[in-house]
């Protein structure tokens, strides 16, 4: 996992659990995208349809799909550790 490139959104407020990392909430960054023929000229580039997310407490990136992602509510996760049920914080 490395550092990708990403459209800034609001869409996906809150917490998200991620299918494939379990017990672990995540925070949506924003809209993978990647550099196309033109990027160089025009300095834009397109979404992929992934998103870009960090895990709670880390600052990793990891591109998701995003119906691997589920809504969680603020009470279910740590905010210092980022662990699902983790009642430290």
């Amino acid at each position: 996992m490395g550092q990708y490139n990403y459209d800034e959104t609001k869409d996906y407020p809150g917490a998200y659990s991620v299918a494939g990392y379990s017990g672990i909430a995540f925070s949506v960054y924003g809209y993978h995208t990647e550099p196309d023929e033109d990027t160089e000229w025009s300095g834009y580039e397109n979404r992929t349809g992934d998103l870009v997310m960090v895990m709670v407490g880390d600052d990793r990136m990891h591109r998701v799909d995003p119906d691997d992602v589920t809504p969680i509510e603020p009470d279910d996760y740590c905010g210092e550790c980022g662990q699902i049920g983790c009642g430290c914080g």
